[in-house]
């Protein structure tokens, strides 16, 4: 028999899921990330897009009307504690960052360059611009219908930090995913993602994110692209 109180644990599991997913939705990128800027930025963007497809596997998603089959998909209190130390250690990660971050800020004067920020909008190629925000709209329909307080953005300065940032996040991502793998479902999720993410302009890149960080996505891509090519192949013979 499931423990009573896990169901209402995962409600507080799909919040702290809805956290964890908009914690990506604060973060800028200074401006002496230089050439660096574009694959940062994507490689944020394939970061959360990754942890919500993984969250909408695992029923976190939409309106929570699944809730229910999460008892059978953690199985016990001691699993649930598992998830949610998680995706506390990712907000965790965010928080300090910003830590970090502001502590340089109040350290510069307000005009100095080294406190400059991209924006994606204006900075990035039009065929890139594209590609970010498809997955940031993909990430933000995964996420649930709790309600959280808007926070301010806050940037990342240094490509160290950044990185360190990233590589954390992503390994916390892949012991989710080794925990609760959803596979079948995250399939699915990534056959929509690289349908719609996949194009000739933006596959080099995104093929090179996703080899480094989502091999998920990256099999997806060229198992797509293969059979696309074969597909032509046989039509023009």
């Amino acid at each position: 028999m499931e423990p009573a109180g896990l169901a209402v644990g995962v409600l507080a599991l799909a919040g702290l899921f809805n956290n964890a997913v908009d914690c990506f939705e604060y973060v800028q990128v200074g401006r002496n990330f230089k050439k660096d800027f574009t694959t940062s930025i994507l490689r944020l963007d394939n970061a959360q897009l990754r942890l919500s497809r993984w969250g909408q596997a695992v029923g976190f998603g939409g309106d929570l009307s699944n809730a229910q089959e999460l008892n059978t998909t953690f199985g016990s209190r001691e699993n649930a504690d598992k998830v949610e130390e998680r995706m506390k250690q990712i907000i965790e990660l965010f928080v300090d960052a910003e830590v970090v971050s502001n502590k340089l800020e109040s350290r510069s004067p307000s005009t100095t360059t080294a406190l400059q920020r991209y924006n994606p909008q204006s900075d990035l190629a039009p065929d890139m611009l594209a590609l970010h925000n498809k997955m940031h709209e993909l990430s933000i329909e995964r996420k649930n219908k709790t309600t959280l307080k808007q926070k301010m953005r806050w940037a990342l300065y240094e490509e160290k930090h950044f990185r360190r940032l990233i590589e954390d996040v992503i390994s916390l991502v892949d012991d989710l995913v080794e925990l609760f793998p959803a596979q079948p479902a995250q399939k699915q999720l990534c056959e929509a993602e690289a349908s719609q993410l996949d194009s000739d302009a933006t596959r080099p890149v995104l093929e090179e994110i996703a080899k480094e960080q989502d091999h998920l996505l990256a099999t997806t891509i060229e198992r797509l692209y293969k059979a696309q090519v074969s597909s032509s192949s046989t039509g023009t013979r």
